[in-house]
């Protein structure tokens, strides 16, 4: 009986990887759902790709769920998607181009306004430099910091390895708050589309308070601030306001 134990308790892990192994790859699926869109099939890739964003935030997952529904005629779903994906690859012109298409279909839509020049440096920081290879430059750095602490540690305080470790420990903590920051602000909400027809951006917080514009659906705008389920959003310097969540699509 004792030399049946070890078999049972390995009988469930061997049935979990063989499950594992039969269930096809995010690539697969990725590819499958290419497949149905190239069809036309654009509901049942929609689905397929939504089941891939639930589990993972990328990009091109968001840019082709933005095309199944501009597919589907479904733009205010589309131009959502894009933003998602914008936010995720800035200066994207694939994305670009099409949200410019897409807004074609809404009477509101403005273009978005041009950032200040750092925040273009930055974004084309971002649209040229992967998450993916920031990590990977900060698994290096780690590396390089632990191979000159052992040399320091074994060897002493000669001056060409004092420098390196510092250097490397300054560029460590540089890369880590950068990777920090981008990873904290792709976790932040600061834009929305407006879902609902004629949405009145009102004065403050508030259904008592005067109403400021009448805006409709697929006008992008930036959240300023927020209070319960309010938010404070600016569309450009002449149209701003305070307007309820359940009117807004979140980005």
């Amino acid at each position: 009986m004792r030399k049946l134990l070890p078999i049972a308790l390995l009988l469930p892990m061997l049935a979990s990887a063989i499950m594992n192994a039969a269930l096809p790859t995010t690539q697969e699926r990725f590819d499958r759902a290419g497949r149905l869109y190239e069809e036309g099939r654009y509901s049942e890739a929609l689905n397929v790709y939504s089941a891939l964003e639930s589990g993972m935030k990328n990009w091109k997952i968001y840019y082709n769920m933005g095309n199944c529904h501009y597919k589907l005629r479904q733009f205010l779903d589309a131009k959502v998607c894009y933003l998602k994906a914008r936010k995720y690859r800035p200066l994207q012109p694939a994305i670009e181009r099409n949200i410019r298409i897409v807004n074609r279909e809404f009477k509101d839509a403005l273009p978005a306004e041009k950032p200040d020049f750092v925040s273009r440096t930055l974004e084309r920081l971002e649209t040229a430099v992967t998450l993916d290879a920031t990590f990977l430059t900060m698994f290096l750095l780690i590396l390089i910091l632990n191979l000159f602490l052992f040399l320091f540690l074994k060897k002493g305080g000669k001056k060409m390895i004092l420098y390196g470790l510092s250097f490397s420990l300054i560029l460590c903590l540089l890369v880590a708050g950068y990777l920090l920051n981008r990873i904290s602000r792709q976790g932040e909400t600061k834009t929305a589309v407006i879902a609902e027809e004629n949405s009145p951006l009102r004065s403050g917080p508030g259904e008592g308070n005067t109403v400021l514009f009448k805006v409709n659906p697929g006008l992008e705008v930036r959240i300023i601030d927020g209070s319960r389920n309010w938010y404070q959003v600016s569309a450009s310097q002449q149209i701003a306001g305070w307007i309820e969540e359940s009117r807004l699509k979140l980005i």
